[in-house]
C-alpha cells in the first residue's frame, strides 16, 4: 500500500507539470483557417504522450510518455506500436548522438538514458540528485546537456559515461535547450522567469532574452542557425537566430503553443495549439499562415511530419494521431 501511494503522489507530480496548462484563458482566438473535417485514424500508447523521435531512415517514431516509465515505439510502414522500451522514468525529451545508432533520452525522474535505435534496447542509465528535462547534445555527439529542474542548472555530460563535466545555471524554472550552430551557446527556457538564457559554453557567461510569458519547448533547423521556441502563456513562437543570440522574427496569436517543427525540406513550419487540438501551417519563409490547419485528439503536445503524414502526440487522451497531409 505504501509503494502504490508513492507512486500515485509522484504521478500528481508529473501530472502537476503538465496539467498546469489548462489553467489558461479559455478564450479561442479567432480562426479563419479551413479544418480538414477528417476523422483521422489514432495510435494508443502510454500515459501522458509528448515528445516525438523519428529514427534517421524514418522506419520508426519513438513516443515519450510522461506520465508512464515507457517510451512507445512505433512502426511508420504499419502505424502500430511494435514495442514499448521500458524503464524510462518517466520520459521527457530526446536527442540522437550525432550520426551514431543512439539516441539519449531525458527521465523526468532524475534519470538520463541512452537507447541503441536499430534493435529498440537501453544500452546504459544513470540517476541524478534533480529531476531531469530538456535534452540536447552537440555535432560530435560527445557531449550531452540535459536540464536540471530543481537546481535551475544545465548538465554538461560525457556522452559515454553519463559523467558531469560541468553545470550552467540557469534562471527559474528551466525547461527546453537548444544548441547553436557551432556548439559554441546553449539557449535555455525558464518557465518561471518569462525568459531564455543564452548560455557560453566556453566560458559560461550568459544573457538574458526577457519574453514574459511561459517560453517553453525548443526545436531548430537542420543546422541549428534558427531555433523555434514556443511561448505557451505568450501565445507565439520566438525565432532565434543562433549565431548573434538573439530574437530575429516571432510569430502571434497562436493559442498556447506547443511544438513548432520545420518539414523535411524546411518549406513548411507545424505549430501544435494545446488548447484548441490543431496544428497550423505556416511558409517557414515568409511565416505566414497557410489556408488550412489539422484537428487533433485531446491536448496535442508533440508533432513530426513523415512524408505524407503527420504524426501528433495526444497528452489528454493517450494517443497519437496520423493526419494524412
Amino acid at each position: 500500500m505504501k509503494n502504490y501511494i508513492i507512486i500515485f503522489l509522484f504521478a500528481f507530480v508529473i501530472t502537476s507539470c503538465k496539467e498546469n496548462k489548462k489553467e489558461t484563458d479559455s478564450t479561442a482566438v479567432e480562426n479563419k483557417l479551413t479544418t480538414q473535417d477528417i476523422d483521422y485514424p489514432v495510435i494508443k500508447v502510454g500515459k501522458g504522450p509528448d515528445a516525438l523521435f523519428l529514427t534517421p531512415d524514418k522506419s520508426f517514431l519513438y513516443v515519450a510518455n510522461v506520465e508512464d516509465t515507457l517510451i512507445s515505439v512505433i512502426d511508420t510502414q504499419t502505424d502500430k506500436v511494435i514495442k514499448n522500451i521500458e524503464g524510462i522514468k518517466y520520459p521527457w525529451g530526446f536527442v540522437q548522438l550525432a550520426e551514431s545508432n543512439l539516441v539519449a533520452v531525458s527521465g523526468y525522474d532524475k534519470q538520463v538514458v541512452i537507447i541503441d535505435f536499430d534493435n529498440h534496447t537501453t544500452l546504459k542509465e544513470k540517476l541524478f540528485e534533480t529531476h531531469i528535462g530538456g535534452i540536447t547534445a552537440n555535432k560530435k555527439g560527445n557531449l550531452i546537456y540535459a536540464i536540471a529542474i530543481d537546481e535551475n542548472k544545465v548538465l554538461q555530460l560525457d556522452a559515454t559515461t553519463l559523467n558531469i563535466l560541468k553545470t550552467f545555471p540557469t534562471g527559474k524554472g528551466p525547461d527546453g535547450i537548444g544548441i547553436s550552430e557551432n556548439d559554441s551557446k546553449l539557449f535555455v527556457t525558464n518557465t518561471e522567469d518569462g525568459s531564455i538564457s543564452v548560455i557560453d559554453i566556453e566560458t559560461g557567461k550568459q544573457s538574458i532574452l526577457k519574453t514574459g510569458g511561459k517560453p517553453e519547448l525548443i526545436h531548430g533547423n537542420k543546422d541549428h542557425s534558427l531555433l523555434y521556441i514556443s511561448n505557451f502563456f505568450g501565445n507565439k513562437i520566438h525565432i532565434i537566430d543562433t549565431e548573434n543570440g538573439e530574437i530575429v522574427k516571432e510569430i502571434e496569436n497562436i493559442k498556447t503553443p506547443e511544438e513548432a517543427i520545420l518539414s523535411e525540406d524546411e518549406n513548411i513550419l507545424y505549430v501544435v495549439s494545446f488548447d484548441l487540438s490543431e496544428v497550423y501551417v505556416y511558409d517557414a519563409v515568409t511565416l505566414e499562415k497557410k489556408s488550412t490547419s489539422y484537428e487533433t485528439g485531446n491536448k496535442p503536445i508533440g508533432v513530426m511530419p513523415v512524408g505524407n503524414k503527420l504524426y501528433v502526440s495526444n497528452y489528454g487522451d493517450n494517443s497519437i494521431s496520423i493526419i494524412n497531409k
